[in-house]
């Protein structure tokens, strides 16, 4: 399971705010952290594709916060679904250096972890789903 930068707005958003923090500060005492676009709220369009016509759409909008930092001459960008100021800056902060050595480790560490829990929520919720499917057989009379 290989953890690719890309990844990072979408597994960490799913974290134990209490460890991005903790991992925040330590790079903050570190390096310092310069915030170069302070966290913003806004909405954005949802495309969606129609899978039987091919046609597109956009099926609503959502809140979204989006923070740009800069790190020890690294740039890291973050965008967190809803209002969340605090997250939306961790995520940038760890976005901007997880090409370091010293915190990639732990970044990686953290989003193995975090993956994990998401799989295990995503099984729990398919079991639901599944214990309503209806048995067309067993109808017939």
């Amino acid at each position: 399971m290989e953890i690719q930068r890309e990844d990072l707005n979408y597994i960490l958003q799913e974290a134990q705010l209490e460890k991005l923090e903790k991992l925040y500060k330590k790079i903050d005492n570190e390096f310092g952290v310069t915030i170069l676009s302070n966290p913003s709220s806004q909405t954005l369009l949802v495309p969606v594709k129609d899978p039987i016509s091919g046609g597109e759409f956009y099926a609503g909008e959502v809140l979204v916060t989006s923070t740009i930092v800069e790190v020890n001459k690294n740039k890291g960008w973050s965008m967190v679904q809803d209002e969340n100021d605090q997250l939306s800056l961790y995520i940038a902060t760890l976005d901007a250096v997880f090409e370091n050595k010293e915190f990639k480790d732990d970044i990686i560490k953290l989003c193995k972890k975090t993956k994990k829990q998401i799989q295990e929520k995503k099984n729990i919720l398919n079991k639901k789903v599944n214990s309503t499917r209806v048995s067309f057989d067993l109808m017939e009379g």
